[in-house]
């Protein structure tokens, strides 16, 4: 089993979801991990030349670190996305990683159910297995990764992978609240137990996941406080 791990945020190994991320891999227990630093790569934007479905099928015209990254998506069982949320969506960086994937798909169009139409991939990636964990600086995750689901649903497939929302994510990284952050890291630690066994999160445990740190009128205050 190898899992490929994208962290996918500009603050790199002192990411708040990367501690979520740790806390899984660490539940999982699985060796064969591999770790991406989008922050630490050289990933240009994609140039929307089409040259990789033309010129150089399945190679991109850019040389950078995303050749490497993409051999990785191939060789990868599973593959955890890390990252907090930016705008409603993913960091700058690691939007451009999604981007440059258009090596690995063909130019036609095929039939796949979405009125819009897609690209059939140039390896069968129908067996990889998908994660998200993400934070976000809002006081819940409830209607604030609406945007983000429905692209993540387009390129995996509805209810084809698992996610780890998170509100008040910055609180993560405040020592005194520890005693609380460690908790839920436990519960996501469990998770990683849950999903090595048995390759899903059981209800239960996503129930857990979506209690939120502290209540709304409490978290707000401590946030605007930390502004001033």
């Amino acid at each position: 089993m190898n899992i490929l791990v994208i962290n996918g945020s500009p603050k790199g190994e002192k990411s708040n979801s990367m501690k979520l991320t740790r806390a899984f891999l660490n539940g999982a227990g699985w060796t064969n991990v591999e770790t991406v630093d989008v922050s630490k790569s050289d990933i240009k934007g994609c140039l929307g030349c089409y040259t990789c479905w033309t010129k150089t099928p399945g190679k991109c015209v850019i040389n950078d670190s995303m050749r490497d990254i993409l051999k990785k998506f191939i060789f990868a069982d599973i593959i955890i996305l890390s990252f907090g949320l930016y705008g409603c969506h993913v960091p700058g960086n690691l939007k451009n990683l999604m981007d440059r994937q258009i090596p690995l798909m063909y130019p036609e169009m095929k039939e796949d159910g979405h009125e819009s139409g897609e690209h059939p991939t140039r390896i069968d990636l129908s067996k990889k297995r998908h994660i998200i964990i993400s934070t976000c600086g809002f006081w819940t995750d409830k209607g604030n990764y609406d945007a983000l689901t429905w692209i993540l649903n387009r390129g995996f497939g509805e209810n084809q992978y698992e996610t780890i929302f998170c509100g008040q994510g910055e609180l993560f990284s405040i020592p005194e609240l520890n005693e609380r952050t460690n908790r839920y890291l436990e519960i996501v630690r469990n998770a990683g137990i849950e999903y090595s066994k048995n390759g899903v999160i059981s209800e239960k445990i996503k129930e857990e996941l979506s209690e939120t740190l502290f209540p709304k009128d409490e978290f707000e205050k401590m946030a605007n406080g930390s502004w001033e």
